[in-house]
């Protein structure tokens, strides 16, 4: 979907700083949301393409405030009280309590099942690839991206949509975002590593920019 997290184009946020000492984590409760994040999705509860939409859906001036596990906290628990897992009143209550008593003892068991699967989730990945038919296009071939992206999640970058491209690479078959994210069915579809002219997107530039597309964000040019 169109968001505050599709910043291609956008203007005023600065050069992106990369330091290639940073570690993984720099609070010890950014571990505990990314290990919760992924143990809730690893037994299925949600899948990466509704915790993905779940943070787009974030208030423009909420997600740009906010650090990135700050963001997967937010996803986690809109998804939880969504689906029913948790009520959003007694997760507020529960909120309450631990800004009253930091230090209060978390209420849990231990669930060593859970913690083998986690561990060869982490380990050897969760793919996303599955069988589709032929591919549409080759390398080579000029296409468009569509201009009308569908309503809710998509992978398709609004600064692409509607300019011409070439094929650089066909790729594999992949679950298709946008209807994975809404319950509609993986729908695998053939992707595509497209280049655009900077110059066509930005109206300056003399470099290409790469795009990994899914096959129906694709028109014949």
């Amino acid at each position: 979907m169109d968001g505050p997290h599709d910043l291609g184009g956008a203007q005023g946020f600065g050069p992106v700083r990369f330091d290639p000492d940073e570690p993984l984590f720099l609070h010890d409760w950014e571990r505990k949301v990314f290990g919760l994040t992924m143990a809730t999705s690893t037994v299925g509860l949600y899948n990466r393409d509704e915790n993905r939409h779940a943070r787009e859906r974030m208030p423009v001036d909420e997600y740009r405030t906010t650090s990135y596990f700050e963001q997967w906290l937010v996803a986690m628990e809109t998804n939880l009280t969504e689906l029913g897992v948790l009520d959003a009143s007694a997760l507020r209550e529960r909120v309450a309590e631990f800004l009253e008593e930091p230090d209060l003892e978390v209420r849990g068991k231990d669930q060593p099942e859970l913690f083998e699967l986690f561990r060869d989730t982490l380990e050897f990945g969760a793919s996303l690839d599955r069988p589709a038919g032929p591919p549409r296009y080759s390398v080579g071939d000029r296409v468009r991206a569509v201009r009308d992206a569908k309503p809710g999640h998509t992978r398709l970058p609004a600064y692409v949509r509607g300019h011409v491209g070439v094929v650089h690479r066909v790729d594999g078959s992949f679950v298709l975002p946008d209807t994975n994210a809404h319950h509609e069915g993986e729908n695998p579809e053939n992707t595509y590593n497209v280049g655009f002219s900077a110059h066509d997107l930005w109206g300056k530039g003399d470099h290409e920019v790469l795009v990994d597309v899914w096959e129906s964000y694709l028109e014949p040019a």
